[in-house]
C-alpha cells in the first residue's frame, strides 16, 4: 500500500485541470451560454440537466444533485476512490505523484507479487469450473441456486477441485509441497493460499469449494471465500489476514457494484456471498457482505463515501435483532446530516437469495422501501425495553433512548430525534437535555457552505419510509431554527461554490417567458397564494398525498411550486404520516430549514377542506396555467410567422388545447 499524496500536490493538480477537459474526455458537452450542458451521466434523462461551469470548475445536476470537481467527476464516472483517480488525472498530465511515507513504497514490489499470484489462483478456479473432472457438482449446486453463466462470470466464480495440492501444483509446478527454498510456496502460505503444517510440507487451503474472488477498489483480486457443496463445515471459509487482505476493512461486491454503470444511492449490506450474487441476478446491484466479521465503523464510513444511504439486512429471528443492535450503535456517530441508515428483516427462514428468488426484484425492493429508518428502529427498539403506557415507564424510555441520540453528530437528525423523544414522553428537552453524557459534542466535521434555497433537490436521492410506520406528532409548536449542516460525501472536497453560477440567463427567450408577460397579474398572485398554501398544507398533513394525483411532464415556475411538486413525489414513494418523518426526507437537502420554518408555524387559516382536494385543486390550476402558457405560445408564432412554420405536433396540440382549456375550465 503505497503512502499519503501529500496535499499540496493535490491543490497543484487541480489547479492544473480544466473541468471541461476532463469532462468532455467522457461525455459530449454542448456550449449553453457560459456554461456547458449535457444529460446528465449519472441518471436517466431526456432533457440536459446536467451542467459544468469552466469559471467554477465544477459541474452540477439539477436532476440527481450530482456535484464537484474534476477529480470527483473522475471518480464518480470511473468508478475510482481518491487517490486512483489522482493517480488517473496525473497521468493524463504526465506527471508522477509523490508518495509519503518510503517504508510503504518499498512494499509495493512484493504486493504486486501476491496480486498476481492471487489473480492466477482466481484464473485457475474459474478454469476448473470449466474443465475439472469434478465440476459436475460445483455447477449443479450453482444451478440449485439459480445462478446465470453469465453472473458466474460477472463475479468470477470458480471452482477448487477435492484434491489437497492442485493450485500447489498449477501455481509452483516443479517445487516440492514445502517451504524450503521454494519462493512460490513461501508467497502462497504469504497470500493465504496454501497451509504450512509443522514438518514444513503444505497443502491448498481451499479444496471442493464454490470459489468466490475477493477484490480491493481497484479490482486486485486479495482473497477468497470458499462456499462447501454439501454440509460440511464451515459453511463459508475465507482467507486469513494477509499483507494484502484485511477482513475488517474489505466488502465483497463492492468493486463489482462500482463497475456497474448505475447511480448508486444506496447499499444493502447482506450475510454471504451469495446474497449478493443472487441479488445481482435479479438486477439488484447494490447489495455488499462483510467477510466473516461484524459491520465495522470503517465499512460503514467507506460505503458512506460511496452512496447516501445504507439499508442492513438481517434474519427475523433473535439473532438477526442482536446483530441489529449492534450495527445500529455502530452507524450512530456516522450519520452525518443527510445520511440514513434503514433496518431491514426478513421473515424467518429466509435470506435475501431465497427470498428474491421466490418473490423477485419488484417485491423485494418493495421491502427495501419499507425498510425501518433508524430513528423509527430506535425507538421501536427502546420501547420494547419498557412499559410506555406508565409514566414510569416513559421515563425509563427517555433514558435508554437519550444516550443514544446523543451519540449522533450534530445536526438536524438529532435534533429532530431529540424533539421526538420530547413529543413521545411528554418531558420537556431542557430536563431530556441532563439525561444526556456530560462530554462536550464534537462538532459536525462535515460543515457545508450555506446553499440557497432556489437549488432544485435531487430527484434520484429519495428517501424511502416504511409505509406502516406508526404516526408521530407535529413539530408545529417548536420555533427553534436549528444550524444546519450539509453532507460531504468526499472529505478531500471542501469547495464553496454558488449554485446561481450554474444558472445562466443569457439570451432567454423561451416562449414561456414572453408568453408569460400577457398573463393577469391578479390571477398569478391568486395562484401563488395557492400554492404558498397547498404546500403548507401538505408539509402538515403529509398523509394527505396518498390521495393526490401528481402532475406529469410539469415544469414549475417558482420555488413553491417546484417544492410542492417534488415533496409530493418524496411522499408518494415514502408515505410519512407526520412533519417529522418528511423533514427527515429532506433531511441534508437546501430546502430542510424552509421546510421545517413551515412545519413549525401555526395555521392562520381553518381547514374548512379535506387537504388532499385543496392541494389537488391547486395542482389543477397550476396544469391549466402551463396548457395557457402553451397555447398563447402557439399563437404567437401563428401570428408573427404562419400556421404553415407549425411543426407536425404543435400542429396536432394547436387543434388539441382549445378542447383541454375548456374542459379544464368546466
Amino acid at each position: 500500500m503505497a503512502g499519503r499524496i501529500p496535499q499540496n500536490f493535490i491543490d497543484d493538480l487541480i489547479s492544473r485541470l480544466d473541468i471541461i477537459d476532463v469532462v468532455s474526455a467522457r461525455i459530449r458537452l454542448k456550449k449553453a451560454g457560459k456554461n456547458y450542458s449535457a444529460c446528465c451521466p449519472f441518471h436517466n434523462e431526456k432533457t440536459p440537466s446536467f451542467t459544468v461551469s469552466p469559471d467554477k470548475q465544477f459541474y452540477y445536476c439539477f436532476g440527481c444533485g450530482a456535484t464537484g470537481s474534476a477529480v470527483k467527476f473522475v471518480m464518480e464516472f470511473d468508478g475510482l476512490e481518491f487517490p486512483d483517480a489522482v493517480e488517473k488525472l496525473a497521468g493524463d498530465l504526465n506527471i508522477e505523484v509523490p508518495r509519503e511515507g518510503n517504508t510503504q513504497q518499498n512494499r509495493e514490489p512484493q504486493y504486486r507479487e501476491l496480486h498476481a499470484l492471487t489473480q492466477k489462483a482466481a484464473d485457475f478456479f474459474e478454469l476448473q469450473l470449466r474443465t475439472s473432472k469434478d465440476k459436475d457438482k460445483a455447477i449443479s449446486y450453482l444451478k440449485d441456486r439459480g445462478l446465470s453463466g453469465k453472473a458466474a462470470k460477472f463475479f468470477s466464480i470458480g471452482y477448487a477441485p477435492p484434491s489437497w495440492d492442485n493450485l500447489q501444483n498449477a501455481l509452483a509446478p516443479g517445487e516440492k509441497n514445502d517451504s524450503t527454498n521454494n519462493k512460490t510456496i513461501k508467497q502462497l502460505i504469504s497470500c493465504g493460499m496454501t497451509i504450512e503444517k509443522e514438518d514444513g510440507r503444505t497443502y491448498d487451503r481451499f479444496r471442493d469449494r464454490v470459489m468466490f474472488p475477493i477484490r480491493n477498489v481497484k479490482g486486485q483480486v486479495i482473497a477468497f471465500g470458499g462456499r462447501v457443496l454439501g454440509d460440511e463445515k464451515p459453511k463459508y471459509l475465507n482467507s486469513p489476514e494477509t499483507p494484502i487482505f484485511h477482513k475488517g476493512q474489505e466488502l465483497y461486491g463492492l468493486y463489482e457494484a462500482r463497475k456497474i454503470r448505475q447511480k448508486l444511492t444506496r447499499m444493502i449490506i447482506v450475510e454471504g456471498y451469495m446474497d449478493v450474487v443472487a441479488l445481482a441476478e435479479y438486477g439488484i446491484h447494490y447489495a455488499v457482505a462483510t467477510l466473516g466479521t461484524s459491520t465495522s465503523e470503517h465499512h460503514i464510513r467507506r460505503l458512506f463515501k460511496v452512496v447516501p444511504e445504507i439499508i442492513f439486512c438481517f434474519d427475523g429471528d433473535n439473532a438477526g435483532r442482536k446483530a441489529a443492535l449492534r450495527a445500529m450503535e455502530t452507524v450512530i456517530p456516522a450519520l452525518q446530516d443527510g445520511l440514513q441508515a434503514r433496518f431491514l428483516f426478513l421473515p424467518d427462514g429466509e435470506d435475501p437469495d431465497t427470498i428474491v428468488r421466490k418473490e423477485g426484484k419488484e417485491a423485494f425492493e418493495k421491502r427495501l422501501d419499507n425498510s425501518k429508518h433508524l430513528p423509527e428502529f430506535l425507538f421501536d427498539n427502546v420501547k420494547e425495553q419498557v412499559d410506555f403506557d406508565t409514566l414510569d415507564g416513559k421515563a425509563r424510555f427517555g433514558q435508554l433512548a437519550a444516550p443514544l441520540i446523543s451519540r449522533l453528530p450534530t445536526g438536524m437528525l438529532k435534533e429532530l430525534m431529540q424533539q421526538q423523544l420530547s413529543q413521545e414522553t411528554g418531558i420537556k428537552q431542557e430536563i431530556l437535555a441532563k439525561l444526556l453524557p456530560t462530554e462536550s459534542e464534537q462538532p459536525n466535521q462535515h460543515s457545508a457552505s450555506p446553499q440557497r434555497v432556489s437549488l432544485q433537490p435531487s430527484k434520484d436521492s429519495i428517501e424511502k419510509q416504511n409505509q406502516q410506520s406508526s404516526a408521530h406528532t407535529n413539530p408545529h409548536n417548536s420555533d427553534t431554527s436549528p444550524h444546519y449542516d450539509g453532507p460531504d460525501f468526499d472529505n478531500h472536497e471542501e469547495y464553496e461554490f454558488d449554485v446561481g453560477d450554474f444558472i445562466d440567463t443569457d439570451g432567454i427567450t423561451q416562449p414561456s417567458l414572453r408568453a408569460a408577460v400577457t398573463v393577469n397579474h391578479k390571477e398569478n398572485k391568486q395562484l401563488a397564494s395557492m400554492t404558498e398554501k397547498a404546500l403548507t398544507l401538505l408539509i402538515k398533513f403529509p398523509e394527505s398525498a396518498q390521495h393526490v394525483e401528481p402532475l406529469a411532464d410539469f415544469e414549475p415556475e417558482d420555488e413553491n411550486e417546484r417544492l410542492l411538486c417534488e415533496t409530493l413525489k418524496k411522499l408518494k414513494r415514502s408515505p410519512q404520516n407526520s412533519s417529522i418523518g418528511l423533514l427527515i426526507l429532506w433531511t441534508g437537502s437546501p430546502y430542510t430549514d424552509y421546510i421545517k420554518s413551515i412545519a413549525n408555524k401555526k395555521l392562520d387559516y381553518s381547514i374548512d377542506v379535506d387537504a388532499s382536494h385543496y392541494i389537488q385543486g391547486t395542482l389543477q390550476n397550476l396544469h391549466h396555467r402551463a396548457l395557457r402558457r402553451e397555447w398563447q405560445a402557439l399563437q404567437n408564432k401563428v401570428a408573427t410567422e404562419s400556421i404553415s412554420k407549425l411543426t407536425s405536433e404543435e400542429k396536432a396540440r394547436y387543434l388539441a388545447l382549445p378542447k383541454q382549456l375548456k374542459k379544464h375550465k368546466k
